[in-house]
């Protein structure tokens, strides 16, 4: 071979050699790289006993990624000196910058969020046990948080002082770091490993920060439904703690009235820095006080459809051009937060103007594009309060051969009607519905004789399909249990409600995918409870079913097993 053809040779090998060489990366081209890492080796190993030095060694099994790993990376005791962490190829060398507690259990716990170079997680902590004296702390708690969904979450536990029965009220998470912690899994599981006999408070924490402190108005949290005790001479893990992630972290901010105009001289609207719960607009939480010295309470208070940080007051006429001081009291955010006394207050200038405009209907949920089964119900929302006079007479879908369906109508609010259809119009492809708007006023009596007539299409009845499973709570079978379906396409929650221990079955879902859950109804108000942390107040014990169930229609899926405990 010519010399220059031989150095051709040599630089294309080279380059097609580096080509495929890396850290641990596929050749280009290639497949990719979807193998989750593992750690293959340790030092200390796990369990040891007597251990003199200051540094850990872990090996894995692909080169990681480095910058990700001090956040995943748990140890307790927490060392006063931040460790620290030093890398060789697929080695992690974990060096102590003080000397190791004498006669104490070292956990090392590697996260779920460990990564390698491809981005492929770990998945499943792992917790490496040590320790500096001749005897091994190997007791463990171990249980499931709900909705983490790959977030960086944590179980905290502190040891409960014995004797100190106010400790779970004045214990603040947010100033005081936890004895120990352990990283919870992508599947929702968590193992503390390396406890001693004792009591244990537990809090899972998506800890944004990694400063092993609870930040409420930043870190999501949930709280388990009791305390965790590790008995003497204990021999098995401490298991059955299930706990349910809040979805946002706690909202502390209190609400504000940014703005109040006046809309009409019976009709006066006001602007809040977020929504308030409607449970706390009542008329009396409001005071209308004039120039001239007269006192006005509202008639009716409502949350537009519009906006939900909109509220609306209908009350007396007031004089045109009056100078008006509102007062609200009372009110709350939906966090129970509430609207303090120093923003409460706002003064306005009363229009002349009368109401006189009927009212206007919003958008509906049906229109000519998206087919409408019958066995919908229908949302009916206004820009202003409503009152209806004949509600069999207000809706009606007919078809083209005359034949018409009727509707049942609730007001669900000042400002919202939800129709339910009482006929139904089968193999129809199309239809007319027909509202008449002479039936519906507002309060002060506008209205209009017109027909909305909106032409839709009809889809077949829904077919729906029947879920069953059994419900096992051994703490409190005989108590009142909620059982949840969330629709994982819409977010649509069905509830089958005063479910007992034992057999249930949940009839007329429709056909889609779900994920299920369940929890003890305590308190009986229907509502999850999630607790509190100051003064300690558990959870409402929960369940959920691991993955999601597909409800086929006319079919029963069965063997939902939910098991609630607490």
């Amino acid at each position: 071979m010519p010399p220059f053809l031989l150095l051709l040779f040599l630089a294309v090998a080279a380059l097609l050699a580096g080509c495929a060489s890396g850290q641990g990366a596929a050749p280009r081209g290639g497949p990719p790289d979807t193998t989750a890492p593992a750690i293959i080796g340790t030092n200390p190993s796990d369990g040891a006993i007597n251990v003199a030095g200051e540094r850990v060694t872990v090996e894995f099994s692909e080169y990681m990624n480095e910058a990700a790993a001090q956040q995943n990376v748990v140890i307790t005791p927490i060392p006063a000196i931040p460790p620290e962490f030093d890398w060789s190829g697929r080695k992690l060398e974990i060096r102590f910058r003080q000397p190791l507690l004498p006669n104490r259990t070292y956990a090392v716990t590697f996260g779920a969020g460990l990564t390698d170079l491809s981005n492929n997680r770990l998945g499943r902590g792992l917790t490496l046990r040590f320790a500096t004296g001749p005897h091994l702390d190997s007791g463990a708690i171990r249980g499931t948080v709900a909705g983490v969904a790959q977030r960086r979450a944590v179980v905290f536990a502190w040891i409960v002082p014995p004797g100190d029965i106010r400790f779970l009220d004045t214990l603040r998470p947010d100033s005081v770091r936890p004895d120990f912690v352990a990283p919870i899994s992508d599947d929702g599981m968590f193992s503390l490993e390396g406890l001693p006999a004792g009591t244990f408070r537990l809090l899972a924490v998506a800890d944004e920060f990694g400063d092993q402190l609870l930040n409420p108005g930043t870190d999501a949290f949930g709280i388990f439904s009791r305390q965790a005790v590790i008995p003497p001479n204990y021999t098995q893990p401490v298991v059955g703690f299930h706990a349910r992630m809040r979805p946002a972290p706690l909202d502390l901010k209190p609400p504000s009235l940014y703005s109040v105009r006046s809309v009409a001289n019976t009709r006066t609207e006001l602007r809040f820095s977020e929504p308030i719960d409607t449970a706390t607009l009542r008329a009396a939480n409001f005071t209308l006080a004039t120039s001239s010295g007269n006192t006005i309470t509202p008639n009716t208070v409502w949350q537009t459809a519009e906006s939900h940080l909109i509220v609306q007051l209908h009350h007396p006429p007031l004089a045109a051009d009056s100078e008006v001081t509102l007062t609200v009291r009372d009110l709350a955010d939906t966090a129970g937060n509430r609207l303090p006394d120093s923003v409460a207050t706002q003064q306005f200038t009363a229009t002349p103007l009368r109401d006189t405009l009927p009212p206007t209907l919003l958008p509906l949920d049906v229109d000519t594009v998206r087919s409408y089964a019958v066995s919908d119900s229908i949302r009916l929302r206004f820009n202003k309060a409503v009152r209806l006079a004949t509600p069999a007479e207000a809706l009606t879908l007919r078809d083209t051969a005359g034949r018409t369906a009727r509707f049942r109508i609730v007001q669900i609010s000042p400002v919202e009607l939800h129709a339910f259809p009482v006929d139904t119009l089968a193999g129809v492809g199309r239809g007319m519905l027909d509202l008449r708007f002479g039936t519906i006023s507002d309060l002060s009596g506008n209205r209009t004789d017109s027909i909305i007539r909106l032409p839709i299409r009809l889809a077949p009845a829904r077919l729906n399909g029947t879920m069953q499973g059994t419900l096992t709570d051994t703490a409190s079978p005989g108590s009142n249990h909620i059982i949840m379906f969330t629709a994982v396409a819409t977010g649509a929650v069905w509830q089958l409600r005063g479910a007992k221990a034992g057999a249930w079955e949940m009839k007329r879902l429709p056909e889609g995918e779900y994920r299920v859950a369940a929890f003890r109804d305590s308190n009986g108000n229907g509502v999850y409870d999630g607790g509190t942390i100051a003064p300690w107040r558990g959870a409402e014990p929960y369940a959920e079913f691991a993955g999601t169930v597909r409800v086929r229609p006319r079919w029963t899926v069965n063997e939902i097993e939910l098991v609630v405990v607490g």
